[in-house]
This record gives structure tokens, sequence and C-alpha cells, in this order.
């Protein structure tokens, strides 16, 4: 008799109530009471109530609202469940139900088919299966399945009854019970009309991402406090709106919500549907990274923000924003992942369409790099993969290649950018033009590539443009590298030797100088063209290492690297170029090779500390043996290990040993 007391007052209190708060309230308790109903005809009565009143549906209903109807549904069934579970019985005695859980679920679903419209019959069914599920019930999970395809597929096909928070709601409804379904269930969603509702709802809707509006109301907010530093209070209204946005459901179930894009993308059928889904990611893509722009904490870089931006803001408004981007930028990402794959695999997309789709997805990545350079691109393996498989397919293009490269180049070439922004493009324009650079012509290698890097070959004391200048050094080396730029390559390779060794050690870490000094005497070693021109070349430039590590500092240096990508040991100048110059020995002709290779246990043997000279002749050796040289080098080496004293060298302090000599004590100097 409670219970039907209970449920008349819930009717009645559904009828009368008009705000928010008292929906949540009244939805809060109805599972309970949808639970216990005797009367199938009450279980039917509550359903079809709860899908018809205005307090739910009218026209200032919200999202929260129709999620906490799913909760209902997925309480309820699990609560049933609990009343037949011995293992678990009822808190409360004397409180059972005499419906069983067939004749529970059938009253349900009746009630939702009452002139219901098919969106609100999925919010329930989903609701159920997730309660069903969640106790590992699996009896009527099938038959629900069905119709929650069912009721999903119509609803995207003619339910014109459709709102726009409707929609938002069966997203949440399709992404909760999603893990749920059977493989032939997914397969059977009409996923060429549900993935544009999955990205409106979660990119460009006010209940999503809302294109990344938040980022552009953050400026009034920030405001320069005593100290010169900005500060972003927590008590600003872009904070709280910031807060409202991330505890929003569409935000906060952000990856599930992904992986169902994601698996829609890999099964929709229409060629037209992938290609506004990339115009659709470039779109949000590029308004995050104007809305970004349109803030003042752009304008502070990663390095510097213990210096201009307050305790509270690093502290607090600061990390949440940084999480709802991140989180953003994962969803996109995974997306893109399986728009990859289709481009790599799928013949239902025109092979017209893959080059294009594929510069869009390295546009996408571009205007997404402010979020991933903070992260660092290995730390997500499906950013590497999207990237990297882009860029092979345009390889194989070298038209779309120049497109585009001309559409990623920076606004003002011939300049350093000075916005954090410009320079985190930049260092992407970069990095992805190496890729391309040895299948470009030499017009457009010099005129674009060498243009936009030369600014960036200088000597600079500034840990934040670390990455750009790396990547400048990587092009300059990539374009040099293509024999059909021989030419070029001449007239600018002994410049560039000349700015490697000014910018080593302020501004380049010692891994990346010692690749650098290799692929440069790659480079001007034969079969190099250039070597014909320039002969001397790779021997002065191990004359100048030679040179240099006479006067070379055998201090630590400070690690340039943000991601530990630098010898786990403290390198000092002088070590770093012993290795330099061990690792460039598999280049050099055999002449060269024999004359330089007593040299090497002498070098070594002057750097100080007794780890990076250890690490120094195991770098030696591992280059003689390790398979880096040629036959003919391998066996020129192998006669100098053991017939021409380069044994006793290494060993005892780069001093030739005689046969029959005396050996000097180790720690004697040379």
């Amino acid at each position: 008799m409670l219970i039907e007391e209970s449920l008349t007052a819930l009717l009645r209190a559904l009828q009368s109530a008009s705000d928010t708060q008292n929906i949540s309230s009244l939805l809060s308790s109805a599972a309970r009471i949808l639970a216990l109903l005797a009367n199938p005809s009450n279980v039917t009565l509550l359903t079809s109530q709860f899908l018809a009143t205005p307090a739910i549906w009218g026209p200032s209903t919200n999202l929260p609202t129709i999620v906490a109807v799913i909760d209902v549904f997925r309480s309820a069934s699990y609560h049933l469940l609990r009343l037949y579970d011995t293992s678990h019985p009822p808190k409360t005695p004397g409180l059972s139900t005499t419906l069983a859980l067939e004749e529970w679920t059938a009253a349900v679903i009746k009630g939702t088919d009452r002139a219901s419209p098919r969106s609100k019959q999925a919010l329930v069914l989903s609701g159920l299966l997730q309660g069903l599920r969640s106790r590992n019930y699996s009896g009527l999970s099938n038959r629900f399945q069905h119709e929650f395809v069912i009721s999903v597929n119509l609803s995207v096909r003619v339910d014109s009854s459709r709102s726009v928070v409707t929609d938002r709601a069966l997203v949440i409804a399709v992404s909760q019970v999603f893990d749920l379904l059977g493989v032939s269930a997914r397969n059977a969603l009409d996923h060429n009309l549900l993935l544009p509702i999955l990205t409106e709802a979660v990119f460009f809707s006010g209940s999503g991402i809302h294109q990344g509006y938040f980022l552009g109301t953050i400026d009034a907010d920030v405001l320069e406090t005593v100290g010169k530093k900005f500060d972003w209070s927590a008590k600003s209204h872009s904070y709280l709106q910031l807060q409202t946005t991330a505890s929003e459901p569409l935000v906060a179930d952000l990856g599930r919500i992904s992986r169902l894009a994601a698996f829609s993308t890999e099964h929709a059928t229409d060629s037209i549907t992938l290609s506004r889904l990339l115009q659709d990611l470039f779109e949000i893509s590029r308004s995050l990274c104007v809305q970004w722009r349109q803030n003042k904490l752009s304008e502070v870089d990663a390095s510097e923000q213990d210096l201009f931006l307050s305790d509270n803001t690093i502290r607090k408004t600061l990390p949440l924003l940084w999480r709802v981007l991140r989180s953003c930028m994962f969803s996109i990402v995974i997306i893109l992942t399986a728009c990859t794959g289709r481009l790599l695999s799928d013949n239902l997309i025109p092979k017209e369409n893959v080059p294009p789709s594929a510069m869009q997805i390295l546009k996408v990545l571009r205007n997404l790099c402010f979020i991933s350079s903070r992260l660092g691109t290995d730390t997500l393996s499906q950013h590497s993969f999207v990237y990297l498989t882009a860029v092979d397919i345009i390889s194989q293009y070298p038209k779309f290649a120049e497109a585009l490269l001309d559409q990623l180049r920076p606004a003002q070439i011939g300049l350093i950018s000075q916005h954090p922004l410009d320079r985190c493009l930049d260092t992407y324009f970069l990095n992805t033009a190496e890729h391309f650079a040895t299948g470009l012509n030499t017009k457009i290698a010099d005129g674009l590539l060498l243009s936009a890097a030369m600014p960036y070959l200088g000597t600079n004391d500034e840990r934040k443009s670390l990455e750009a200048f790396e990547a400048a050094h990587s092009v300059m080396l990539a374009v040099m590298a293509a024999p059909h730029n021989n030419d070029l390559t001449v007239s600018r390779i002994e410049t560039y030797a000349g700015r490697l060794f000014e910018v080593f050690p302020q501004s380049l870490s010692p891994r990346q100088f010692r690749l650098a000094f290799t692929q440069l005497v790659r480079i001007a070693s034969p079969p190099s063209l250039v070597s014909v021109q320039r002969p001397l070349l790779p021997s002065t430039l191990l004359e100048i290492i030679r040179f240099r590590v006479e006067t070379a500092s055998s201090q630590p240096l400070t690690s340039l690297s943000k991601n530990g990508e630098d010898d786990a040991h403290p390198m000092s100048e002088q070590a770093a170029l012993v290795l330099a110059l061990i690792h460039s020995l598999p280049c050099l002709q055999l002449e060269a090779l024999e004359d330089w290779l007593p040299a090497i246990p002498r070098l070594c043997y002057r750097v100080q500390d007794p780890v990076l000279r250890h690490l120094c002749y195991s770098g030696f050796w591992d280059v003689m043996s390790d398979g880096e040289m040629d036959l003919d080098r391998a066996v020129l080496c192998a006669n100098w290990w053991n017939t021409e004293g380069g044994r006793e060298m290494v060993l005892y302090g780069g001093e030739k040993v005689m046969s029959g000599s005396m050996i000097k004590d180790e720690t004697s100097s040379p």
C-alpha cells in the first residue's frame, strides 16, 4: 500500500513540478518506486508519464534532466535484480515485488509504446540494458539490444519530433550502452546518420565543447597583479563557465563518445559523410586555435609560466583548462585514427579523395599542436600513427605535398616568431617539411623550406625555442641530403657547418648535435656529388672537432631536452664532440678512416669524466663491431684492432704499445 501511495504522490508531483531542481529530486526517488510496483499497469503508467510530462520534456528542459531519465530506468532495473538476488536481500523488510522480471520489463516497454517518439524509447532501453548488464544478467539482453538498435535507427531516420536536446541525450544513451552491445547490434546501427549527430553534439553544441568559445572569454578575466604577473581567478566568470563545460555529460563522457564516433567512422558507408566529418574536425580544431590566440594565456610560453603567471593560476585554474583541452584533442585524434584507417584500405573512398583527406588531417593536427606540444606527441601513439600515415600518403603525391607546405607556411618567412603560438606553428611546419624535403624541387626547397629554417639556425639562449631550432637543423640536413639539390648543397653546406659549430652547446642538445654532425659528414662524403666539388670537407669537419676537443669544457651540460631524449648521464661538451666524431667514422673513405682510427683513443682519453670516457670508448667499440661499418671498413677496423696496436691504444690510454715494451700505468698522462 505504501508503494501505491508513493506512486500517486509521484504522479501528482510530476504534473505540478515547475523547475529543474524539483524534477531532479523527484527523479532521484522514482527509480525505487518503479522497481517495487507490483501492478504491471502502474509500471506502464509511470513509464508513460516519464516520457510525456511537460516538466521533463518542455521547452526549458536541459540535458542533465533527460540523462537522469536514463538513470531512473538503469537504477530501477538494477534494484529489481537485487530483489531477486538472494545474496543481496532488500534492506527494508517487507518490500518486495510480485512481478517477475520479464513481466516488469514488458510493462516498461509497453509504457514506451504509447505514442512515444522513438528517441525516448531508445533512452528507456538504454537504461534497461545498463541496469540488467550491471549484474551480468543477459537473459533479456539480446532482445533489448535488437529493440534498442531499431529505436535508434528509426529515431535518426524518421523521428521528426526530435529536439536538439533529445539528439544530445541520444548520443549519451548510445555511448553508454555501446560497449554492452554485441557485434551484430553495433554493426546494425545507422552510422551514416548517427555520425553527424555525434560530432555536432560533442564539438559544436552548447552542451559540449561549443567550438572552444570558452577560450575566448578567458581574456577579460586574466588580470595583471602585483609583481606584474597575470592572474586568472577561480572566482571569475570564465572559470566558472569552464567548470560548467567540464561537468557537462557530453564533455565528462568524451572518451566513450569518441570511441563510438570512431566506430561509426569505420563503418559509415557514405563517402560524403566522411568528407563532412573531416571538415567538421578541421572547423573545431581551427576554432580552438583561434580562440586560444585571443586570450592572454597564449602569450606565455610553457617554460615561462613561473615568471609571468600567479601561483593560483598555475596550480588551480590552468590545470582544469588543459585537462579539457587535452580531452578534446584526444577525442579528435581517436576519430582521426579511424579516418586514417579508412584512407589506407577502403575501396569506398574514391582514390582522388585520399590525398586531400590526408592534407585535411595534417591541417587538423597543426591546429591542435598548441595542445600536443605541451604533452609531447610521443605520449600518444595514435597521434604519431595518424601524423606519420598522413605524411606517408601525401609523400606519394608531390603536387599535394607542395600545396600542403604552402598552406602551412609561416606567416612571416625569414623571421623568428615572437608569439608562442606562432613559434609552435612554425615548429609544426618545419617538422612536417622535413618529411617532404627530399621530394620537392630545388626552387621550393630553397625558397620555402630553407628560408623558413634559416632564422632558427642562429645562436639562441632561450629554451622556449629549442624545438624549433632542432627542427630547423633537421630541415636543413634533409634538403642537403637530396641528390637533386647538389648545387644548392654545395652553396650552403660550409655556411651551415659553421653555424652548427656556433650553436653547440648553447642551442642544440648533445644528441641533436651528434646526429646533425654525422649527417653532415655523410652528405659531404662519397658517393655524394658534393664530395667531387668539396673533397676535403669531411676531413676538415673532423679536424675542427679534434681542435675543439682540446679546449672544450668538461663540465656537465644543462639538459635542453623536455622529454628525456638526452643521454642518461649528464654529457659534457668535450664528450659530446668526441662521440660526434666517433659516429661519423662509418661515413669516411677507407684512406681517411685509416688515418682517423688511431686518433680516436687519444681523444677519448682526454675526456676527463671517467664515466663519459668509458661511454666514449664503448661508443667507439659499438661503431666498429655492431654492423655500422660496411665490409671493407669493418675489415680495416679489425686489422687495426688486432695487428696494428688498436686494442692496446684503447686499453692503455691512447698510446700505441710496441711488442715487448713496457706498458704505462693507466693513470699516468699520455
